[in-house]
């Protein structure tokens, strides 16, 4: 049966568990099971997927697109998660290997190499528009940085958890703060989309503490990141963290407790960030002290009393409004600018009156130079262009869906038109997803160099720009699943 949430936000996520390796951290709350990928336990779906076909990378993926077909899902805009622990950490010629066999079985052949399995990607029936890799701070330097851009890497995610180095050291994570900093710095100076894993209630910590690192997550520039993943802290059978629970070193938060500080902390989460989860994926059967089910609505329902709201990306997405019953409005442009890692971030969206998001483009102003691009003064670089609502096949126009409707067009012409005449920036540089080049090369008139897609600035036509630039695309007419629109006319600046 067709899950129609599953490609609600405009891609199609599927994701492939590694060989159960071993992981560099000691971490005293993480799942350890015997041949099971570390952080896992044996009945995670992905894991169940994965030991069936003893983790080969091509047989796993081949069954999930043709299930996700059968269940009458598009299947052309593949979003890769790469799941199994510290992957960076892993044998080189094992990483090299299992992401070349990603890509040979999106493109359905064999290749040479990882570079040619990458090049046929570009124009194939199931492109990799996205590439998600999971990896620690402390294994995020700049030979972690290079080698996931040789795989297509486009966002990371980072096991944060927390920015107290006192916890750090109780849990033994084997990190400092500092390596979080470090790690987010070049993950954004080379274009990638930053995610957090966030775990509040950690030994050691307090509900007050929590809210209060949360917040610094956001007012600290060092930090800033694109989208969180908040995990609260659960004792999970077999770990270091239910001895210390049997023992009453460590008592989790009550529920309530947890559901509140849930609640808290999403409504200061600023509208450039996506919570793509609330509570870590294991069966309840293994969850012995702790949350064991999903937070989303029921911390919704307590802001919802509270008189708060959530206003992250993925609670005001149009398709997920749109299926609640959202009164969809028109469209427009919207700008905010913020200061992180060393750079400014230019953050342009698609929303309407009740800030229901359509789309939304990240650009980075920075000095500092990417390796192999040679580009002076300031860069401008583009870490993320999306259109949400229900994935749209790329050879099909529907008019109940805002994607190939020429928002990305105009989000994309509007950030070239900043970084140039407020910027002065001579090029622009996207990190693209390896399925997406083609779009951007015959769309825009981008280029390959190295892994990156760029274009010169040069002759972009003046104009005025204000920090609130708005565009009139269209005025939709949403009802509940079926996302009526109108036909889009020509977008106009004022």
């Amino acid at each position: 049966m067709k899950k129609f949430t599953r490609t609600i936000s405009g891609v199609t996520p599927v994701a492939v568990m590694t060989l159960p390796l071993k992981c560099p951290g000691q971490c005293i709350y993480c799942p350890t099971y015997l041949a099971i990928p570390q952080s896992y336990t044996p009945e995670s779906p992905a894991v169940l997927r994965g030991r069936k076909f003893g983790y080969d990378a091509k047989k796993q993926i081949e069954l999930r697109l043709k299930v996700l077909s059968e269940m009458g899902h598009p299947t052309d805009k593949i979003e890769l998660i790469v799941m199994g622990g510290t992957f960076l950490a892993f044998p080189r010629d094992y990483q090299y290997q299992f992401i070349k066999d990603c890509f040979d079985a999106l493109n359905g052949e064999e290749s040479t190499t990882l570079e040619a399995a990458k090049k046929i990607n570009e124009t194939v029936n199931h492109r990799c528009t996205g590439l998600c890799i999971e990896t620690r701070p402390d294994w995020c330097r700049q030979e972690e940085i290079d080698r996931m851009l040789e795989f297509g890497t486009t966002r990371v995610e980072l096991g944060v958890q927390t920015l107290n180095d006192e916890i750090y050291r109780v849990v033994r994570r084997g990190h400092t703060v500092e390596d979080v900093v470090k790690a987010t710095t070049l993950l954004k100076e080379h274009g990638f989309k930053v995610h957090y894993h966030w775990m509040p209630g950690l030994p050691g910590s307090t509900p007050e503490e929590d809210l209060e690192l949360s917040q610094r997550l956001f007012d600290d520039a060092r930090f800033r990141p694109d989208g969180l993943k908040l995990y609260p802290t659960m004792v999970v059978a077999g770990t270091e963290l239910e001895k210390w629970y049997r023992d009453g070193r460590y008592q989790p938060y009550d529920d309530e407790t947890m559901i509140n500080l849930i609640a808290e902390i999403k409504s200061i989460v600023p509208k450039y960030v996506r919570i793509s989860r609330v509570l870590r994926d294991i069966p309840a059967k293994f969850i012995v002290g702790g949350l064991k089910d999903s937070l989303r609505d029921i911390a919704k329902q307590r802001m919802k009393q509270q008189g708060t709201e959530c206003r992250c990306i993925r609670c005001r997405e149009y398709g997920h409004r749109a299926r609640e019953g959202w009164e969809i409005g028109e469209p427009k442009m919207v700008r905010m600018d913020y200061e992180a890692s060393g750079g400014k971030e230019i953050f342009l969206s698609f929303e309407d009156e009740n800030e229901t998001l359509f789309g939304l483009l990240r650009m980075r102003i920075q000095s500092q130079p990417i390796a192999g691009l040679g580009a002076n003064g300031n860069l401008a670089v583009i870490r993320e262009l999306h259109i949400y609502g229900p994935e749209v096949p790329l050879s099909q126009r529907k008019p109940n869906a805002a994607q190939h409707k020429g928002l990305g067009k105009a989000l994309l012409r509007e950030a070239e038109l900043i970084a140039a005449n407020m910027f002065q920036a001579q090029w622009m540089i996207i990190l693209s997803g390896v399925g997406a080049k083609e779009y951007y090369r015959s769309e825009f008139g981008y280029r390959s160099q190295g892994d990156y897609m760029v274009k010169g600035l040069a002759r972009m036509a003046k104009v005025n720009l204000h920090p609130a630039q708005s565009a009139s695309v269209w005025h939709p007419q949403c009802q509940s699943d079926e996302l009526s629109h109108a036909a889009l006319p020509s977008v106009s600046r004022q």
